[in-house]
């Protein structure tokens, strides 16, 4: 059961999945900005671009937050020191005045906590990481207070808090703990504290040492709770007298710790730097390196770096370490008294060179530094407007007095001491439009950066990051849509000043804030940024939150739509690509950092607008956080058998990230001309004479299913990432432990872009509500509210269909574990129900194991029931039907749901291959639903294939006739149609079908079975006949009795043609093959049915085949007299000159045999010309012939006696005249050839009566005593019958002549035959 809940989503699949290629396209394009060890290739730089107008400074000053006059009048109270600086990690400014230590909550101004439980002066204070497994959870810092005795910790309790307020989020609740973990400071002043992430902490003594508190929660045996450790004293110097004077290390003025690289570093006071190196494990303490000659070696790389060194020499203001996120081969930014920055690393020459600057998944374990060495020295900004330098000429670069400063993710600001009352905030940050742009012509290049001056009031003592700084990168387009404003507080002695950085998007909101948007100014800046990234960050604006739109106000809400609307440009053919592009000009192809391409299937040609191409990068960036990482992740669970899913990303993450985008889709949603749709929705440049107006709508129409491709990911986005909320919510380690372990794994490899964007994450999503539905069942709780939860927040993902899915499939479950056979019964039907309506919903692999779920519980009708509902949801309009009957063209989007469908069918017809013996029988066939035309026909087509064509003539349906008359049509079907037919007494479409399978030309027929099959058709057309005419059976359609008896005749008429005419070709056929070597020729005739014209001229002509042409003749009814009789004549004569044969017996052979297939047709059986050459035949052969051979081979021949009779007796009609002529006397003179023939046929005609006669003596056949008739004949008289009234007459002539002629031996046969004709018929 746990692998029914598959649904294969395919039809959001293309425009989703193409949207989600453009969001990857701009994620990979923004990964593209070069880190800082990529732009500090070189051995030094100073490139800066000075801020001139107000609204382009790298930091502006939000607000001044005096000190409170609380601490003012502690001040007063100052008797020895005071110190101050910032824990931004608790959002606190702390002050010691000598005993006294006050933690400020500058955020609400006023609020401070003081600490005076002890007398001694406070030298140095440090916030620091506890040691894991010391303090309780509510411990989350240690604040470290150093005093010349003792150096002393103190628990912080620290509870961020949660609602913000106009000015901030808020300092928060903070408490002091007492620890009572201290050790001695014997006297020494310890002038930097810091701290690890695993807990150790480091000390720098004003006697030149460097040492470690080490403290554990209880004293041991051995071991005290809390020690100091001299981490730099040799052992010798312990065995040395203090007052020998030993030789003290110079002090350290600063450290800074690298917790990912394990290194600690010391700044001297010799402006020398030491390096440590902690150990892999974070346990040891390494001398590494110690870097002396910095000034020196910096000078080498940048001569530059010594002007200004005579006025003040050369020192270190301060350190700040370079995490690897930042750039894995550079360590450290040092920022000198005269604001340079030396950046430092510990990889040698080789290895940076060929180090790829790009972060791996898993950064390689720390290994000791071999090397400790400045790579680049970076020049302060000009503290002069470049255009006063360059009226002083050339002048040495005036360096800066800095004395305190701050570095992270490449901004730095550095406190220049402007006159004893204020300071000033001198800030870089990377160009991001300037290095792009370079980028673009050559992927080297080097740092540019924006440079600004902000002063403040009093002297600067602290700079820090208030929040976060994880996560910014160097571009600061690409973080401004997902991370908050970098702020900064400087603490000076007058109060803390908050900064804000100055991003792009800052920038343009401080220009459109303006009461008239300068149109110039507004071009200016997106010719610097680009059009797309300046509509990118009119998104950011439009979509921040509430809070700051409310801050903002509708000035500049409506100055943002106002640029994505009037100046987004509009999508145009691409002509000229180029870099940036002027708000005149169209809209550009591609901006700075974008991936510049619509996800249209014409974007090669068609470059979209600006609003298009920033909405892409604004979602690009939003997902950017959640993007790549895995949805869920399995984890080991408590008891080790297992593992168990959790969600993979921080809920946090996920809510900040659905936000952003549910206010991006009720900004769409409130703008509906956002996506167009009209031509007249949005400003329309006009078409050039180049491009036509057609053009100008596949532009808009590419834009347009581009942006609505963008909002589906953005709402798939928004429901997903409420489902791994929901999963949260409902405890998904638990929920995940019903699933198998090899499902676990799977789904614990999908990333949140496969959730939303592939068919994979879909099945995800679906597994675990299944996990989560057969959990809350297992449970005895009810899933209304996962029902409704799911409808709410994700309804394109889930509906109401998927939770009636889930309730069936816990039904079917049920019913597979009841014992009782009714309750089984039940619950199947009831999980029927649910399933029928929704049954179009299901997958095909879905249905195939539900199907599996009822066969198991012998409900074979619910799985017919199903899988037919299945089908008809799936195919509402009928379009598989349709495209059945199109003949399936080939890229036909019907071609899907027919596929379904046959699907569908295949579930049905496998249950019944697996119960043939329960199924397959007359009365289970004819009681399956007769709507579905496509199920019969594959039920049929599987009946034919297990040979069971049987069952189809016993099936009661109307669909068994249309599926045997379906195209390709096939003989084994034709052949089932006709049997059909006759088994429903429809014998006259039985014989129309049986012609059909005569004449085909593609059932593989032989000519004999054409033959059978004409025959069979005959006998059914005369059968239907027969059956009208006895009111027995009616044709199809409205039409008389007489009609239908017409139709059948012509059909039978048209079959007993073409049967004749079959018979000839099975003659030649029969001839070829009797002949041999002629299989080619006898194989043709068996591929179809030919006319006679083609018998002929293809066959029984060329191949001189006489027997076949008479054939031919007769079933033509050709009327050609000559040929016949030449035909005959060579018939005759070639079976006389036959010395193997018998002379005028084989003549009289031959004769007969071609009579009984011939006769009566005149075309082909000329009576007259057949009897006369039989004349010709017997006189050239008087030895072999007898009186009566002509007639007693035409008697043979099925010649009737009367029809003989008057063959001879025309005959001699043509021959007597010619019988003699007169001489110059007047008397006759005989011809001896035609009175030969005169008395053959007397004699022939006595032969004829005289066989009659014996004839009629046996068989009682009557005479025809009236003249000749021959119409009654044919009509019913007798074919043996004989006109003795016109033999007695032509008796009486051939007696006259035989007497005229002296032939007495004639005249007297004659006489003695008609005197016997006389007397038996007269």
């Amino acid at each position: 059961m746990a692998n029914i809940g598959t649904i294969v989503d395919s039809e959001a699949t293309l425009p989703i999945s193409k949207a989600a290629r453009l969001i990857e396209a701009n994620i990979q394009s923004d990964s593209k900005f070069p880190s800082i060890a990529d732009l500090l290739h070189a051995s030094s730089s100073a490139e800066y671009e000075q801020a001139i107008p107000s609204d382009r400074q790298v930091v502006t000053q939000q607000r001044l937050i005096p000190l409170p006059d609380a601490l003012f009048e502690q001040y007063d109270l100052l008797e020895c020191r005071c110190f101050m600086g910032l824990f931004p990690e608790i959002k606190r400014a702390w002050i010691t005045v000598d005993h006294r230590l006050f933690l400020w909550n500058y955020e609400e101004e006023s609020e401070f906590y003081s600490f005076e439980d002890q007398e001694q002066i406070i030298v140095s204070v440090a916030l620091v990481r506890p040691k894991p497994g010391v303090f309780v959870d509510t411990i989350r810092h240690v604040l470290v207070v150093a005093t010349p005795l003792e150096v002393f910790l103190l628990g912080v309790g620290y509870e961020q808090a949660k609602v913000s307020g106009a000015r901030g989020s808020g300092g928060g609740e903070l408490a002091l703990y007492a620890t009572q973990i201290s050790v001695p400071a014997d006297g020494v002043a310890m002038t930097s504290i810091v701290g690890t992430a695993d807990g150790r902490v480091f000390m720098s003594g004003n006697d030149g040492a460097l040492y470690e508190f080490v403290y554990q929660s209880e004293d041991g045996w051995l071991t005290k709770k809390a020690k100091k450790i001299n981490l730099t004293s040799t052992l010798a110097s312990y065995f040395v007298p203090t007052f020998l004077g030993a030789r003290r290390d110079t002090p350290a003025l600063s450290m800074a710790v690298d917790d990912q690289r394990k290194l600690l570093y010391v700044v001297m006071q010799d402006s020398s730097i030491k390096v440590f190196w902690l150990g892999a494990q974070g346990d040891e303490f390494v001398l590494a390196h110690h870097h002396r000659t910095i000034a020196n070696s910096a000078a080498l790389l940048c001569p530059q770096f010594n002007e200004g060194t005579d006025v003040a020499p050369f020192e270190i203001a301060s350190i700040h370490v370079i995490p690897p996120a930042e750039a894995r081969t550079l360590n450290l930014v040092v920022v000198t008294s005269g604001g340079c920055r030396l950046y430092f690393s510990t990889v040698k020459r080789m290895q940076r060179f060929y180090e790829t600057s790009a972060v791996s998944a898993s950064s390689p374990p720390p290994t000791r530094p071999e090397v400790f060495e400045i790579v680049h020295v970076r020049l302060p900004p000009e503290t002069q407007p470049t255009l006063a330098r360059a009226m002083q000429g050339r002048v040495p670069r005036q360096m800066l007095k800095v004395h305190t400063a701050y570095y992270h993710n490449g901004t730095s600001l550095l406190a220049h001491t402007w006159n004893e009352d204020h300071d000033s905030i001198v800030g870089a940050a990377p160009a991001c439009a300037q290095i792009l742009a370079r980028v673009a012509r050559q992927p080297r290049t080097t740092l540019a950066e924006n440079s600004s001056t902000t002063r403040i009031e009093g002297r600067t003592w602290a700079i820090a990051e208030v929040g976060s700084p994880d996560g910014q990168g160097l571009n600061d387009m690409v973080t401004a849509a997902s991370m908050p404003t970098r702020t900064f507080a400087v603490l000076t002695n007058v109060g803390v000043t908050i900064l804000e950085k100055q991003r792009p998007v800052d920038m343009l909101r401080a220009l459109i804030t303006r009461p008239a948007l300068q149109e110039a100014q507004l071009k200016e800046f997106v010719n610097l940024y680009g059009l797309d990234e300046t509509c990118a960050m009119c998104y950011t604006i439009l979509c921040a939150s509430e809070y700051s739109q409310a801050a903002l106000g509708m000035q500049v809400a409506n100055a943002a739509r106002r640029i994505l609307f009037e100046y987004g440009g509009v999508p145009h053919f691409v002509e000229t690509p180029a870099f940036g592009t002027a708000l005149a000009a169209d809209a550009s192809a591609g901006a700075v950092g974008n991936a510049g391409s619509g996800i249209s299937a014409s974007s090669e040609r068609i470059a979209l607008s600006g609003r298009h191409n920033g909405l892409g990068i604004y979602l690009a960036r939003t997902l950017q956080p959640i993007w790549s990482q895995l949805a869920t992740v399995a984890k080991a669970s408590e008891r080790g058998n297992s593992s168990r899913l959790h969600i993979g990303i921080a809920i946090a993450s996920l809510v900040d990230v659905q936000d952003r985008l549910r206010r991006l889709q009720h900004f769409i949603n409130n703008n509906q001309r956002f996506i167009p749709n009209q031509m007249n929705q949005m400003p329309l440049q006009p078409a050039s004479s180049a491009r036509s107006t057609v053009d100008v709508t596949s532009c808009w129409n590419a834009e347009a299913i581009s942006l609505a491709a963008l909002y589906e990911l953005m709402s798939h986005a928004v429901e997903a990432i409420s489902f791994l909320c929901l999963m949260s919510d409902f405890n998904l380690p638990v929920v995940s432990e019903s699933m198998p372990e090899a499902q676990r794994q799977k789904l614990a490899g999908i990333q949140f872009s496969q959730l939303i964007c592939s068919d994979a994450g879909k099945q995800s999503c679906r597994d675990l509500i299944l996990a989560l539905v057969n959990t809350q069942i297992k449970q005895n709780m009810g899933i209304d509210s996962i029902s409704d939860v799911l409808s709410r927040r994700c309804s394109t993902m889930f509906s109401s269909s998927d939770v009636s899915l889930y309730k069936a499939l816990e039904t079917l479950k049920q019913a597979s574990e009841s014992e009782e056979g009714t309750e089984a019964r039940d619950l199947a039907s009831g999980a029927l129900n649910l399933l029928t309506d929704i049954a179009g919903t299901l997958s095909i692999e879905q249905l195939c194991e539900i199907c599996s779920s009822f066969e198991a519980l012998g409900q074979l009708n619910a799985i017919i029931t199903l899988a037919l509902a299945c089908a008809a949801q799936s195919d509402p309009h009928g379009d598989a039907y349709k495209f059945w009957g199109d003949g399936a063209p080939d890229n036909d989007p019907r071609e899907a749901i027919y596929n379904k469908r046959m699907d569908c069918y295949r579930c049905i017809i496998g249950v019944m291959e697996r119960h043939r013996s329960s199924v397959l029988n007359a009365d289970s066939l004819s009681k399956l639903p007769g709507t579905d035309v496509l199920f019969h026909f594959s039920l049929y087509d599987w009946l034919l294939e297990n040979d069971q064509s049987s069952l189809l003539f016993q099936i009661r349906s109307a669909h068994v006739e249309q599926y045997l008359n379906l195209e390709p049509r096939t003989l084994e079907k034709c052949d089932m149609l006709w049997h059909y037919y006759v088994h429903e007494s429809r014998f006259g479409n039985a014989a129309v079908v049986q012609r059909q399978m005569a004449c085909a030309q593609d059932f593989g027929v032989d000519l004999a079975g054409r033959i059978e099959y004409l025959s069979l058709s005959i006998s059914n057309a005369k059968i239907a006949i027969d059956m009208v005419r006895g009111g027995q059976m009616r044709l199809a359609g409205e039409i008389s009795e007489e009609e239908q008896i017409n139709e059948l005749a012509m059909i039978l008429r048209d079959n007993e043609d073409q049967l004749e005419v079959a018979q000839v070709q099975l003659e030649i056929q029969q001839q070829l093959r009797n002949q041999g070597g002629h299989e080619m020729l006898a194989a043709e005739l068996d591929r179809r049915l030919f006319t006679v014209t083609e018998l002929f001229e293809k066959f029984a002509e060329p191949m001189r085949m006489w027997d076949a042409v008479l054939l031919i003749f007769k079933a033509s009814n050709h009327d050609d007299p000559q040929m016949v009789e030449g035909v005959w004549h060579t018939i005759l004569r070639t079976v006389l000159d036959d010395q193997q044969r018998t002379g005028l017996l084989a003549v009289a052979s031959k004769v007969a045999q071609l009579g009984s297939r011939l006769y009566p047709s005149p075309a082909a059986f000329p009576l007259t010309t057949v009897a006369r050459i039989l004349l010709d035949l017997a006189q050239e052969r008087p030895s072999e012939y007898t009186s009566g051979y002509v007639s007693d081979t035409l008697l043979h021949a099925g010649v009737p006696y009367w029809a003989v009779f008057e063959a001879l007796n025309t005959l001699y009609t043509k021959a007597v005249p010619t019988a003699g002529s007169r001489n110059s006397m007047g008397k006759n003179v005989r011809s001896g050839a035609n009175a030969n023939i005169t008395v053959m046929i007397a004699r022939e005609v006595a032969a004829l009566a005289s066989r009659w006669m014996e004839f009629s003596k046996g068989s009682g056949v009557s005479s025809i005593t009236d003249p000749l008739d021959i119409g009654a004949v044919e009509n019913g008289a007798s074919g043996n019958s004989m006109p003795v009234m016109d033999v007695d007459r032509a008796l009486s002539q051939y007696i006259v002549n035989a007497t005229l002629h002296e032939n007495v031996d004639l005249k007297n046969e004659l006489q003695r035959v008609q005197e016997n004709i006389r007397h038996q018929a007269l």
